[in-house]
């Protein structure tokens, strides 16, 4: 069985986890084979790296990967739980970084900080455009059926089956487009966190 394998080195000193320490490796289970972290984590691990679609389809779908199956749609996220190399030895120091023997001068741990929160905050914008699009879906979907109930009230005819079909529809119309908005909103204020904690980092 594949199991993950949870990355042991902070991503800004080059040593080991530190609970003192805010960066992903410190704070977030990372695996160091797929790469991926938290919620887009599979029960077993692939043996490779998975790309950044694939990690959001398993965060926002049913889809995981077990030795057994393989990819597949399986128990929901908040069902399963990932499989970890069991008493790993922590990993020693990564080598030096041969970045330093080509420009020693410069700051790479720097360098590295600020390229992930970069990496971060593209995330982030991305999920916001995606969940800005599927609200505005619902919300011009929620305007139509407003337009046929009105349409239909105006009329003045007595309710019938089509009528409350047609209300029915508009009530789930509704409930989808407060998720969706709600969905937004919450991608909207964390990209905005991810760029005020990119500008911060400038800012030193």
């Amino acid at each position: 069985m594949p199991h993950h394998r949870q990355i042991t080195y902070c991503l800004r000193e080059g040593g080991p986890v530190s609970k003192f320490c805010t960066c992903q490796h410190c704070t977030l289970a990372v695996c160091s084979v797929c790469n991926a972290y938290e919620g887009s984590l599979t029960t077993d691990c692939p043996g490779e790296q998975v790309s950044f679609d694939r990690q959001s389809e398993v965060y926002e779908t049913n889809l995981d990967f077990t030795d057994a199956r393989g990819w597949h749609q399986g128990e929901p996220m908040k069902r399963r739980a990932p499989n970890w190399q069991p008493d790993e030895p922590p990993k020693s120091t990564p080598p030096e970084d041969q970045r330093s023997v080509v420009a020693p001068l410069a700051s790479w741990t720097v360098v590295d900080r600020m390229t992930t929160l970069q990496h971060v905050l593209s995330q982030k914008a991305i999920a916001w455009v995606l969940a800005d699009r599927i609200c505005d879906d619902h919300s011009a979907k929620l305007a139509c059926l407003e337009k046929e109930v009105d349409a239909h009230l105006r009329q003045g005819q007595e309710p019938n089956e089509s009528a409350r079909e047609l209300l029915s529809k508009l009530e789930y119309a509704k409930i989808g487009f407060q998720l969706a908005s709600r969905r937004a909103e919450k991608c909207d204020d964390e990209f905005r966190q991810a760029a005020r904690m990119l500008v911060k980092e400038l800012e030193k």
